[in-house]
Formats: structure tokens, sequence, C-alpha cells
């Protein structure tokens, strides 16, 4: 870790929440110009909190956050804004601007009252543009962007924005391989050459390990590990804060932690031989899989993208899987045989899963279990909408699912003992939805 003497960002302390629900307890967190920190942790954890928190996005109900050492809540917001580029989870493309102008915002910050943009201006987004791989679609609205080039545009715009610190909420999610790669390759590197201080939210813990040179590993709105990747990417903290077994070794290439989900003996639950078909995408139920195929559930998965982390876990867990290729809409064949799956299944387990017009027909699978009166347990980590790109589409299709569910969790920990309940026509300790 590069630690010079004065810290770029500093939060002490910090309690947040929403509507009377605390989220992080004491969180406190330092960043230094240069570095470049992996924020992980599971579903729920209050990552997300935290970098609101950190980008005063949201106001703590108690602790400090500086900047500099200024308390960010004294600095102006044009102020904030040339020292602190912050990329939101999601956000709604709402009117029909062009990418090259939502781009352009980045460089509001530094353009003076009644001025014109500069030539430096038009320079700094047409890197920005160039850096992401975005040139060809300068021009094209943002609300005909596929989920995971609208990432890369509120990238690009933190990019032009050339703010000395990085906020990223899960830079990568929605993207190809190829892109994930580019991208935290560029935060690292700006990280690394400019001095630039990043905090990047991941769920890829082995694109985390291989990239940052510090994991802040947050559970239950608490920081349970901060160091290296090798100090925090242990069995044992991983058991603690994932609640399942987990499998460390070396990566060859890097020489850093590999992570896998471990294929381990069944829990003393009474799984009765029951069928489970989970439903997921984006690394949103790898938990889950584990989870259930740790209970002694005979699980079934999909539809899933190969190549996605999903399918990759399903691939090491031995979990039969509704596959399709690579980056591409799911097909009538693997639908059908996805439906199969859950025609055969005793319940079903809907992850927090994006929703992309790709992937959309997931939700078509989802509807299939609730009206064949299947127990349906759908896990939603946040709100529908912040989920969905597909302007609109799967935000109501997600919110009549939530709905119609039997149960819906705020995170995939009491998934199990949810599932053994409502397969034994128990009444679930949580409540259905609705």
């Amino acid at each position: 870790m590069i630690a010079p003497q004065a810290p770029a960002l500093i939060g002490e302390a910090l309690v947040a929440g929403y509507e009377g629900r605390t989220v992080l307890h004491e969180v406190s967190l330092t960043l230094y110009p240069g570095e470049l920190i992996g924020l992980i942790g599971p579903n729920g954890a209050g990552k997300s909190t935290l970098l609101k928190a950190l980008s005063n996005v949201l106001s703590p109900r108690s602790g400090d956050v500086r900047l500099f050492g200024t308390p960010i809540a004294q600095c102006r917001a044009s102020e904030r804004a040339r020292k602190l580029a912050y990329v939101p989870q999601s956000e709604p493309a709402l009117f029909d601007f062009t990418v090259r102008q939502v781009v352009q915002m980045g460089r509001h910050a530094y353009v003076r009252r009644f001025a014109s943009d500069t030539d430096e201006d038009y320079h700094m987004v047409a890197k920005a543009l160039g850096m992401l791989d975005l040139a060809h679609l300068a021009d094209r609205p943002v609300t005909m962007l596929s989920g995971g080039e609208h990432r890369r545009v509120l990238i690009a715009r933190a990019i032009a924005q050339a703010a000395p610190i990085w906020l990223l909420d899960e830079p990568t999610a929605h993207l190809d391989l190829t892109h994930q790669s580019e991208v935290i390759r560029i935060i690292a590197e700006r990280c690394a050459s400019e001095r630039t201080a990043a905090i990047a939210a991941l769920h890829d813990l082995n694109l985390a390990a291989d990239h940052c040179s510090r994991l802040v590993l947050v559970a239950h709105g608490r920081v349970l590990a901060d160091g290296p990747p090798e100090m925090v990417l242990t069995e044992e903290i991983l058991r603690d804060a994932y609640g399942s077994e987990i499998v460390v070794a070396r990566n060859p290439v890097s020489l850093r932690p590999l992570v896998v989900p471990a294929i381990g003996g069944k829990s003393p639950s009474k799984t009765g031989g029951s069928w489970v078909h989970v439903i997921g995408g984006g690394g949103s139920a790898s938990g889950v899989l584990a989870a259930l195929k740790r209970a002694g559930y005979n699980v079934s998965a999909g539809v899933l993208n190969r190549l996605d982390s999903d399918e990759e876990a399903a691939s090491m867990l031995d979990i039969p899987c509704a596959r399709e290729a690579p980056f591409s809409p799911i097909s009538d064949i693997a639908w059908d045989q996805a439906r199969g799956m859950v025609e055969r299944a005793d319940a079903v387990v809907v992850a927090s899963l994006p929703i992309g017009h790709g992937n959309l027909r997931n939700l078509e699978l989802a509807d299939l279990a609730v009206r064949k009166g299947l127990p349906v347990i759908v896990v939603s980590d946040r709100l529908p909408a912040e989920r969905d790109f597909t302007e609109g589409r799967g935000a109501r299709a997600l919110t009549e699912l939530e709905q119609r569910a039997s149960v819906v969790l705020p995170d995939w920990g009491t998934v199990e003992s949810t599932l053994r309940r409502l397969i034994s026509g128990e009444q679930p300790c949580v409540g259905p939805s609705g």
C-alpha cells in the first residue's frame, strides 16, 4: 500500500442507513493517493451505502468524512466535483442525451458561469470516449444503449471529470470479460501513474485480488478485514463473511489468491431430495448455489450465459444448468431447457440479478413457477428500478414478481432455512411480500 503523509479521503466511525434502518455500524476507512481499494463483501453488506456516505450522496447519521483534510459537508458542490468522482451502481437514462453529452457533463465543474467549453474540455471528453471504447457510440442516445455500454459511459464521465478521487460502485457490472479487464486495468493504471485514489466495489473476488493493492471486506455493515489480498482472502475470513465454504488457492499467473466455492458435505437439515431451481446471473447467485448444494438439495440453474461467473460457479459445483452462448440473449432452446428444470423443481429461488434485454426472459421462468403454485423466493438487495436496464420492462416484471412471490429476502443468508420451511409446508419466518 502506498501511504504518503496526507490521506485523500477519510471516513471515520460512520453510521448510516435508510428510513430508520441502520446499514453501517461505526465504519472507518482511509484512502491514500495512488491506492486502489477493492471493496468486497456479500450482497446487502453495506458496500453501496458506504460509498454513498463517503461521497456525500447520503448524509451519515454520525461520523465524519474528510476530503483532503476538509469535512466534505463543508465543501461546495463544485469543489467536491473537482476533487471526487462518484459512479453509482445504476443511473436511469431518463433523457435522450447523447453519449458525448453525458461524458461532457463530467466537465461541468470546470466551466465558469456563462462561459463555453474549452479546447481542454473537448480533449478530455474525446480522450475518455477513446479509453472506454465509446467513440463509435458518441452520437447515440444513452436510452438506446445496452447495460454494459451505459456502464462504460458513466465511467468515461468520471475520467473526463479528472478528479483525484474515484468512488465506483460495481464498475464492471454488466460488462463482458474483455471490457471488465479493460475497465479495471484503466482504473489501476490511473491510480499508479496519476496518483488517483480509488475505491471500487467489486463482486468478483478474483478480479479484486488481481488488480487491487488493498481489499476492504464489509459484512453486516462492519469492516471484517482490511489489508492486502493475501491477508483478507483467507478461507476462515470468507467463511465468516459469506456463510459458505470457500477454497482459496493461488492464481498461477498473477500469484494472487484464487477464490472458488467449495463443494462441501451436506448439512444436518433434511432436504428430502428436493429440487430447487435457481435463476441468477452476473455473480448474483454464486452464494446461493454453493449454500444449497452444501445443504444437500438437488439444484439446477439457468438460463445462464457461458463465461458468466454464476455459470462458472454452477460448473464448479456440478450443478445442471441451462446455458446460452456468451453475451447472447436467451434463445427458445435454452429457455425450454430451463422450463423443464422449473417444472421438475419443488421450489424456485430468484437471485438479485440485474435485468437486461438479453436475460429478461428469465423472469418469465419465475412467473411460470408462480403460476404452477411452487414456493418462490426472491432475493432483492435493492429496488427493482436499480437493477433494470430495459427502460422499465424489467422493473415492472420484478415488482410484480416480488408481489406474487412466497417470500422476498434482503440477502441469501436465510434462503436455505426459508426454503426448508416452505417445502415442508411450514409458515416461513419472513412473511410473504405484498
